[in-house]
């Protein structure tokens, strides 16, 4: 199964909380941009489910606008002091669907990619608005791969 990974936007600096931090026009552009690379290389996510964060919402938002979707769903399990074993178990119990993504936080991202790839307490550094491929087999520790990782402004 493909599991896309994706960290929020560039984000304002400061809000009235930190979960009320809307994404810059920048963030916006960038993730608009990204997104619209990827999907005329035949990327397409299938379900979108993000943190209840503000920007995480509004790069989901985005994200959902290249391809005339919307987003599934929010859940707190993607809030960015989440533990990875949480995120798995609710991935186990929920009906998996190829092309499934995930819209979150740093340090979470970069935590989920590396203990599905490792398996161990490996982190893979993502900048904002970068997005990971991982194909996997079961959502646990070493349980899939790293397809690729790819940032805004990057050449794809």
């Amino acid at each position: 199964m493909r599991l896309y990974v994706v960290r929020h936007g560039e984000a304002e600096p400061a809000s009235r909380s930190d979960a009320e931090r809307p994404l810059t026009e920048r963030g916006r552009r960038d993730v608009r941009g990204l997104w619209q690379a990827l999907a005329a290389r035949g990327e397409a996510p299938t379900t979108i489910i993000s943190s209840p964060y503000v920007r995480a919402v509004q790069t989901a938002q985005e994200i959902a606008g290249v391809f005339n979707g919307k987003v599934a769903r929010t859940t707190e399990l993607l809030v960015p002091e989440a533990r990875p074993q949480e995120v798995f178990d609710w991935l186990l119990s929920e009906p998996l669907r190829d092309g499934m993504m995930l819209v979150s936080h740093m340090p979470l991202v970069s935590l989920l990619v590396g203990r599905l790839v490792d398996g161990a307490e490996a982190r893979v550094p993502m900048s904002v608005g970068a997005v990971a491929l991982l194909d996997i087999d079961v959502p646990v520790a070493a349980g899939g791969r790293l397809v690729w990782l790819r940032s805004p402004g990057e050449a794809l």
